[in-house]
This record gives structure tokens, sequence and C-alpha cells, in this order.
């Protein structure tokens, strides 16, 4: 039930972004703005406040997490690599997109409630700490996917990206704070901490209403006809249905603490990630069928997820 809330909630956010288009608020050249905005300075507020909660223990503790993390992310992209293989003739762009719903699923927004629900804060953390895995992924391969850029100096220089500067700012500032001796700070300061803290997660919470808001504003011009588009169907099918059948057998067979593989199991079986719409506006990728795909899976999740999740529990 909390998973079909979280769904209507985006889909509620989604409408607001299709009535602002289709009302004139907001333009074509205003939902690349706002794509750009939510990639450059609000989602890597997000990024540096969800890593910097954990410590260093937790790093090291769990750090198989985001390496399984990879693990059901390249899963879904060999699969999708295999399909654009034996598709026939895709259109580049097309085909980048189709890798990228592959690649990358939904791993923070709408796994959290159920994470929490069934394992508290500590599962919470795990989450965040296992989402690196992904953020990695996102801000190399995925950049260089949707990336235009043939030389290799123009594809550095691309993955170099604000979110994955956080990235790593984020690990570095978790390093510093728990390995090196620092001295008790004063009150004065520990308070223009908390508060500046307190600051960027506002700042970075707004991503998924921006992300939802930018996909609103592509659905609003989307022709009905891409969604009925075979690829879109064969996209969701990968990302719903083909990447938890491999994956739930696959991490039943790990060893390691039932926490984590819940939080991986939940994790596999999610549909595809609210910012690629935002990846696709902000490089120029095929925004029509990313957007058509974020829809469908979506959509499809409703049914697809309490099945796979009763499934592998």
């Amino acid at each position: 039930m909390i998973f079909v809330f979280q769904i209507l909630c985006i889909l509620g956010l989604v409408a607001c972004g299709f009535l602002a288009r289709r009302r004139g608020m907001l333009s074509a050249q205003g939902t690349n703005d706002l794509a750009h905005v939510a990639l450059s300075l609000v989602y890597p507020a997000l990024i540096f406040v969800s890593i910097t909660e954990l410590s260093f223990a937790d790093l090291r503790a769990h750090l198989s997490l985001p390496l399984l993390v990879m693990a059901i992310a390249l899963t879904g992209f060999g699969l999708g690599l295999l399909a654009v293989r034996f598709l026939g003739r895709v259109p580049p762009n097309t085909a980048r997109a189709f890798l990228f719903h592959c690649l990358i699923n939904n791993y923070s927004f709408l796994p959290l409630p159920l994470v929490l629900f069934r394992y508290g804060d500590a599962g919470v953390a795990l989450l965040i700490f296992s989402s690196i895995g992904y953020e990695i992924l996102l801000w190399s391969l995925g950049v260089m996917l949707f990336s235009r850029a043939d030389r290799k100096r123009d594809q550095l220089k691309s993955l170099f990206s604000p979110p994955f500067i956080a990235l790593l700012v984020s690990l570095g500032w978790v390093a510093a704070r728990d390995l090196l001796p620092w001295p008790t700070p004063p009150a004065w300061l520990a308070l223009a901490g908390q508060t500046l803290r307190s600051g960027l997660r506002t700042i970075g919470l707004a991503t998924i209403a921006m992300s939802m808001l930018v996909a609103g504003s592509r659905f609003a011009v989307l022709e009905f006809k891409t969604i009925l588009g075979w690829r879109i169907w064969f996209v969701s099918a990968i990302r719903l249905v083909a990447v938890p059948l491999i994956m739930i057998p696959v991490l039943g067979l790990i060893p390691m603490d039932p926490v984590a593989r819940g939080i991986l199991y939940i994790i596999s079986v999610m549909p595809s990630a609210m910012v690629s719409v935002l990846f696709s506006e902000r490089y120029g990728g095929d925004t029509d069928f990313i957007a058509g795909g974020l829809l469908l899976t979506h959509l499809w999740a409703l049914v697809t997820v309490p099945l796979f999740l009763a499934w592998a529990f």
C-alpha cells in the first residue's frame, strides 16, 4: 500500500508538470533550464547530504553493497546491449535511451518508504550507502551514454559533472571527518554546520519534484503512439521482469546480512529512474523515448513490484 501511495505521489507531480506545459507556464527552453538547475545545483546537494549521513565504519562494514548494486545495474545494461544488438536497426539516440533505462532504475525515492517500513532507520542508512554504486555508474557510464562528445578528452570532461564531483567530495568528507583527529568544535560552529546541512537537505529534496515537473512537461508534448511503441514495452519488460528474475535468485545464494539482502531485493525490482528525464533533457537524448519508458515502467510497477517482492520474501 505504501508503494502505491508513492507511485500516486509521483504521478501527481508529473500531472503538475503536464498542466504547466499545456497552459504555457513552462516552455521547452524552461524545461531544459529546469533540468540544468536540477543536475547542476539541486541533485549534488542531495548526494552530499545523503552520503555524509553515513560513517566511515558503515562504508567499510558494508563495502559489498555498492558493488552488488552495480551488479544489478550492469545486469540490466548487459540485457539491454543484447536486446539492442538483436533488435535490428535502432536509431543511435533511441539505443542510448534504451540502454539508460536498462542501466539505472529508481534506486532512492521509491525504495525509501519500503525500506523504512521494513527495516527502520538502519535500513535507510544502508540504502543510502548502496546508492553509491548507482551514483558511480550514473555519472560515468550514464553520462557517456548521453554525451555526444566524440573525443576521450571531452568525454572525461562530461564525466566530472557537479553531481559526480559532489559524490567524490562526500566520500572524502566522510573519510576525513572520521579518520582524522579533530578538536571538538565550538557551539556556534556546530550550530552553523547543522544549519548549513539543513539548508542543503532542503535544496536536495527538491530533486524529486523538479524531475517530475520536467517529466510532466515532456509528457505534455509526447505523442501517444510513442508509448505504444514496442521498444518501450520491451525495455519495460527488461527493467521490471528480466532483471528481477535473474537477480532475486542470485542474491539469495550470496551469503550476506538478511537486511542487506532485503534492501537489494527491493532495489532490483524498481522501475526506471526519474533522473533519466533530466539526463536526456540536459544532454540532448531521445527524451520522448525516455519519458514514455518512465511513465510505462512506473504504471506497470504497480503490478510487478508487489508480485516480485512477495516471491523474494
